[in-house]
């Protein structure tokens, strides 16, 4: 399993996360995005509908429905109904359920934020102790980087 940390280092959280699910997508994963609230969902939702007018990410929300069918998912509840194996997570809304059953997780946090800086410290910690080595990332105007 891999687990990135991805700093938005000031970058607008939507497009940063729509970037993301492309690139997973691209991959081939099948992806959760879950956040904690229906607005961050659909903020989300709409932002990956519009950050690259050019491209087309499906994707699905709990508001479209036929979740199974969805190769991107955006919840902000407990449902893992698209079978996905990569998880986004935003605003530190990671199940205790996720550890073991995806390829990748990425926990997307604003590191300028105190209380975000600190919950993903404890997640930080969290996956060390149970053997998964963290990568950190930064955001920038081309994408992610690899940092520290």
């Amino acid at each position: 399993m891999q687990v990135g940390f991805r700093n938005l280092s000031g970058r607008p959280l939507e497009r940063c996360v729509a970037l993301l699910a492309a690139e997973h997508y691209a991959a081939g994963l099948r992806l959760l995005i879950r956040a904690a609230s229906e607005e961050r969902v659909q903020a989300l939702d709409a932002a990956l509908w519009t950050v690259e007018p050019a491209s087309f990410l499906p994707h699905g929300t709990s508001a479209t429905g036929q979740a199974e069918r969805q190769p991107i998912y955006l919840t902000h509840g407990d449902e893992v109904s698209n079978d996905p194996t990569g998880l986004v997570v935003v605003d530190d809304a990671l199940p205790d359920s996720a550890i073991g059953r995806y390829k990748v997780i990425d926990y997307v946090f604003e590191r300028s934020d105190e209380a975000a800086r600190e919950a993903a410290r404890l997640r930080w910690r969290m996956f060390k102790e149970i053997g998964v080595e963290p990568v950190y990332w930064q955001a920038d105007h081309s994408g992610w980087q690899r940092a520290g």
